[in-house]
């Protein structure tokens, strides 16, 4: 086994060792105590009333450092059919505990019930006399408390065996380091790619169910308790868990209910895999009824990731690569419509790859261009490799679709201008084209600001408040450059001219001749979150002799079209590019 040495091996059985405790914690918590509780509850709902007498009564308490244990013990006798019977059951649960105060309640009523000598009601079992209970009551905090520890230990428990033995599957399948590497990896073995969407339904039902499962207990126990008490932050926040508990079950039901409506949606490749030095090209059946108009964007990116030794999917950071953009072309189909988008991939790029802890990972994302009439989004880790194919049906650069140049104008339109003069380009980038990250990060200086000042009210010491109250302050003025800086370029055969305004006043001028413009660069500027989606920004900068770089374009929202305003500066100015 080459492909599996004996020190993996040896590790993947370790770490199922380690798995184990944790699965047999979680299931046995399931097996012996939630089910059998869920099954009592349910059979005892039958039972019929009975007057019983207390033979004895006890509230034992057992105080720890944090908490005290609370457990309920009686005697009693009760007669059912002119028959006597005694019985020791006190609850559904047999064993003491301190959630809630349902043992330190019931325990005072049956001790003073005994020593007044008053009868109680019991519940006996119709078919079976000689069993009772004194108290019948669920208690849906205890049940949820008990189901969350079996989730959170049997999950973690069995989640950590999938990933290990999935992938010792995965590293069995034949061919895995030949000719066709791509036949490796169990998912892309039918020539066909699945999307990322189950395992996104899975995440969010398993955050909404656990959410739930602590929120809403805690909610009805507690909130009820901090009301009376005048305790309005604590049941402010009780109720605020309780709501975002019901939003995502919300969520959950619409993501679903969205998913089942666009059915598996995979893609299809022509050629499989992917060609670097070749095409990229990709078709996907939707049952959606085909309607004149509608638009799909497609978008094939490369990118290095770095990642933790947890896992496949662990955590880590990535740095892009390559990225295409473009328009599908959308037809009817007997299903509904199809899909279809290619792209023209660069001969230099490194092929997918899984190494641990680094990786080149290939992703398409396809998501219709008009929300409000059609919501469909998905996302594709796809296999490509140097191959050099070239589809056999589909023949358009989905990045030179006419409907990708109006779009890429219109976002050029939206943050300046650049227009063709004798020799070269000029470009202006006006204030407030970027007012949308603006406002999001004054509103985060305000945040901070905010909280360092109610630290410094409520007497937190001064090294706590100035520090929030300082970073409040920088990143308000942040938000000041990004709302109110401009810049204009002109750069060609005459060389470099820029100047960089704040509030209309000259910020800084740079000038350089033509023979000490040395190439056009391109550099990430910063990421944020724009429409639920992490947006990536970047600027090109003319590099002079001696290495000082000048910026003669910014706010370039994502790679493609970054690259394509490189290819024009290239193209109209001469110069050499990177």
């Amino acid at each position: 086994m080459a492909n599996d040495p004996f020190s993996i091996r040896l590790g993947r059985w370790l770490m199922s060792l380690f798995a184990l405790p944790f699965v047999a914690v979680g299931v046995g918590m399931l097996v012996l105590s939630v089910l059998p509780t869920l099954y009592d509850w349910a059979r005892m709902r039958s039972w019929q009333p009975v007057e019983a007498t207390l033979v004895s009564a006890a509230l034992t308490e057992q105080r720890g450092r944090k908490s005290t244990t609370f457990n309920v013990t009686a005697d009693y006798r009760y007669s059912v059919a002119g028959r006597e019977y005694e019985a020791r059951r006190v609850a559904i649960g047999g064993s003491g505990d301190n959630v809630g105060d349902f043992q330190e309640l019931l325990g005072r009523r049956l001790e003073a019930a005994w020593r007044e000598g008053r009868p109680v009601q019991a519940w006996a079992n119709p078919s079976r006399p000689s069993e009772a209970v004194l108290d019948r009551s669920l208690r849906p905090g205890l049940l949820a408390l008990k189901t969350v520890f079996a989730l959170l230990f049997g999950g973690f428990g069995t989640g950590l065996l999938v990933l290990l033995w999935r992938g010792r599957a995965a590293q069995s399948m034949p061919d895995a380091g030949g000719a066709e590497p791509w036949k490796a990896r169990r998912e892309w073995a039918q020539g066909s790619v699945a999307s990322s969407k189950p395992l996104e339904l899975w995440v969010l039902g398993g955050f909404a169910v656990v959410w739930n499962l602590i929120a809403v207990p805690s909610a009805m126990l507690r909130l009820p308790q901090a009301l009376a008490s005048g305790n309005l932050p604590a049941a402010a926040a009780l109720g605020a868990g309780g709501l975002i508990g019901v939003g995502l079950l919300g969520w959950l039901a619409w993501t679903l209910r969205n998913a089942r409506r666009h059915g598996d949606a995979r893609l299809a490749l022509d050629p499989f895999p992917g060609a670097i030095g070749g095409h990229f090209g990709a078709t996907i059946e939707l049952p959606v009824d085909y309607a004149p108009g509608l638009e799909f964007l497609a978008t094939l990116s490369c990118a290095r990731c770095h990642r933790s030794r947890t896992g496949r999917k662990g955590s880590g950071y990535e740095t892009q690569l390559w990225q295409a953009e473009g328009v599908a072309q959308v037809e009817p189909s007997a299903q509904g419509l199809r899909l279809s988008f290619r792209f023209d991939v660069p001969a230099h790029l490194p092929p997918s790859e899984d190494g641990g802890t680094e990786s080149i990972d290939w992703m398409v994302r396809v998501r219709s261009a008009d929300p409000a009439r059609l919501r469909f989004e998905r996302f594709y880790e796809v296999p490509v490799y140097a191959t050099g194919a070239q589809s056999a049906r589909l023949h358009a650069d989905a990045a030179r679709h006419p409907q990708m140049q109006r779009r890429r104008e219109a976002e050029w339109s939206a943050i300046g201008r650049l227009e063709r003069i004798p020799g070269g380009v000029r470009l202006y980038f006006p204030y407030g084209r970027q007012w949308q990250h603006g406002l999001q990060l004054l509103f985060m200086g305000a945040v901070f600001g905010g909280a360092g000042g109610v630290a410094g009210r409520l007497g937190a010491p001064w090294p706590i408040w100035s520090f929030f109250a300082g970073l409040g302050t920088l990143i308000a003025l942040g938000a000041g450059y990004v709302l109110a800086n401009s810049l204009r370029v002109e750069l060609g055969r005459q060389g470099l001219r820029a100047e960089r305004r704040l509030l209309g006043l000259a910020l800084w001028r740079r000038e350089a001749g033509a023979r000490d413009v040395v190439r056009l660069r391109l550099k990430e500027s910063y990421s944020m979150q724009q429409a639920g989606k992490e947006q990536t920004f970047f600027r090109i900068q003319a590099m002079l002799r001696g290495g000082r770089a000048v910026t003669v374009a910014d706010s370039l929202c994502g790679r493609a079209m970054a690259q394509q305003t490189l290819a024009r500066l290239r193209d109209w100015t001469g110069y050499t590019a990177l």
